[in-house]
């Protein structure tokens, strides 16, 4: 009998990772992977416990499969298994638990079919295998799992391996398993983990180590996407990650540093490990080397404690600095943190906070995007949109450019004719031979030419 199974993946990056890891897994023992539930016989859920609004929505779908399929094995993994352990055996009694380690130790549940709790520290030897008819053109991989710090808001902390330690992937495996995607058309490499700037602390080098031998050793036409990084550990390697970005054209000038508040005070409530200067600081450095870089950030507001000015700090932090992308979040009190018992700002004010932040990061965001407009900009065709009526290049600085018609996973150079704040607009000059034609010596001046 073949076996075939299904997962459904929430959060972020490194879940989506963790599930290829399963994927990888489950197809070496010849399992089939299909996304139709309905010819699945086994059916994995990997959970996310960051926001209550997206565990409101896991526990609702897992009581749905539990009642819709009742004759199918249910696996639930990932951060909400640590976090809400009884309330998720309650809407879906007949599921297999497996703690946030399932993408490791998802074997251990086939041959046991019984929960799996295991704190032990993930063994960091299982990478996911890229599959082209899966993945497409886009290899995300794990390169380090943990958080040197320990934020009062942080539910991650429980739901994976704690805090203040971390624990990294061997360099050498890493660098092998990139070269076998790209050898197989991988286009787009995601480094991802909790916070990879602090990779290879437990091992004695760091991220930017790795970011200079992948491309070294890694021969190919391909772009490199750098995951979150913490202002602090940032801060001790930004110099050198400047450096190797700025000699090699295959790394996106996009830097994603949460900042999660503009006032310090907020920050030490917060037990955030940096100050408002530290983070400003970061964002200058990188705009004096790349200044048409992308940087994203995370706001969170309405923190418990967070007064009228702090909020104020907020907005004009983002306006002073002009930051492409904010990922704004209203606070929402999790489970087992010292945040959910400080007290609360009132959900009223959270929301007038939210509606008015969301204006002014839309306004900074669309100033942002409209100095592009008129030009010309290279990238690779990513991914058709949400809607399905538009194909989405990536552009050198990680911009998303919307185009009616192209080619996924190849290079192309597009005009910019308009913009949004969410993204800008542009018509195709160059396209698929592009990607053949192009020798690996991009020349890239302000982040505009392209030589073939």
């Amino acid at each position: 009998m073949v076996h075939r199974f299904a997962i459904i993946t929430f959060g972020c990056w490194l879940n989506k990772a963790d599930s290829d890891i399963m994927i990888t897994k489950l197809r070496s023992i010849g399992w089939d992977y299909v996304e139709d539930l309905g010819l699945a016989d086994t059916l994995i859920v990997n959970t996310c416990a960051v926001r209550e609004e997206a565990e409101r929505n896991e526990l609702k779908l897992l009581q749905k499969l539990s009642k819709e399929y009742p004759d199918k094995r249910l696996i639930v993994t990932g951060c909400l298994t640590r976090v809400r352990p009884a309330t998720i055996r309650e809407v879906a009694p007949n599921a297999v638990l497996v703690t946030s380690h399932g993408a490791e130790f998802i074997d251990e549940v086939m041959k046991g079919g019984s929960d799996v709790f295991t704190y032990d520290d993930r063994p960091m030897k299982y990478l996911p295998n890229y599959y082209p008819e899966l993945h497409g053109h886009r290899y995300v991989v794990p390169i380090q799992i943990g958080c040197l710090g320990n934020c009062s808001f942080c539910v991650t902390k429980i739901g994976r391996m704690g805090f203040g330690r971390v624990k990294s992937y061997d360099k050498d495996d890493l660098i092998r398993a990139v070269s076998n995607a790209v050898s197989k058309g991988a286009r787009e490499i995601y480094l991802t983990g909790q916070e990879i700037s602090a990779y290879g602390r437990d091992r004695g080098y760091d991220l930017a180590d790795l970011l200079e031998e992948l491309l070294r050793r890694v021969d190919g036409r391909y772009m490199v996407r750098l995951g979150m990084m913490e202002p602090l550990e940032l801060s001790r390697i930004i110099d050198r990650l400047l450096d190797i970005i700025k000699s090699d054209w295959r790394v996106y000038r996009f830097f994603h540093i949460p900042v999660q508040s503009g006032s310090d005070r907020v920050l030490t409530l917060m037990r955030r490990k940096y100050s408002v200067d530290l983070f400003r600081d970061l964002v200058m450095r990188i705009r004096r080397v790349f200044p048409e870089a992308t940087i994203a950030t995370d706001i969170i507001v309405g923190f418990p404690g967070e007064t009228d000015d702090d909020f104020k700090m907020s907005i004009k932090l983002i306006e002073e600095l002009g930051i492409d992308k904010v990922n704004l979040a209203r606070y929402s009190r999790r489970p087992f943190t010292e945040a959910a018992y400080m007290e609360q700002v009132p959900e009223a004010v959270k929301k007038e906070r939210s509606k008015i932040a969301t204006e002014v990061f839309n306004r900074v965001a669309l100033e942002r995007n409209k100095l592009f407009v008129g030009r010309e900009m290279w990238g690779i065709v990513s991914e058709i949109d949400f809607k399905g009526e538009n194909y989405v290049v990536r552009s050198y600085n990680y911009k998303p450019v919307a185009v009616r018609k192209a080619d996924v996973g190849a290079f192309v150079k597009v005009r910019v004719v308009d913009a949004t704040s969410q993204r800008l607009f542009g018509e195709l000059l160059e396209s698929e031979e592009l990607s053949i034609r192009y020798r690996v010596d991009f020349r890239i001046t302000e982040g505009l030419d392209m030589v073939s």
